[in-house]
């Protein structure tokens, strides 16, 4: 991996630890939002990669599964708390 790799697989795990501390966080940000759904559409397409070119069934499932998680990660986080207002 050269370098650029490196700072592209950095920045995935950097988003990665955003959504996953976004995930359990009681206040909403909208930079968690703005950096969950980005992610969630790579991952998505990761997820349909290796479903595709590699039927991996496992690699298909845990891609899925960040993708649905940062998309309800983000919903969360652009939504905010609708049940104080009156």
């Amino acid at each position: 991996m050269g370098g650029y790799g490196a700072v592209i697989l950095i920045g995935i795990m950097v988003a990665l630890a955003v959504v996953v501390r976004g995930a359990f966080a009681k206040r909403h940000s909208v930079a968690v939002a703005l950096i969950s759904l980005p992610l969630a559409l790579l991952a998505a397409g990761c997820g349909w990669y290796a479903f595709a070119e590699s039927q991996s069934l496992p690699w298909t499932i845990g891609y899925s599964t960040i993708a649905l998680v940062s998309v309800g990660v983000g919903i969360k986080h652009l939504t905010g708390n609708q049940t104080n207002r009156d």
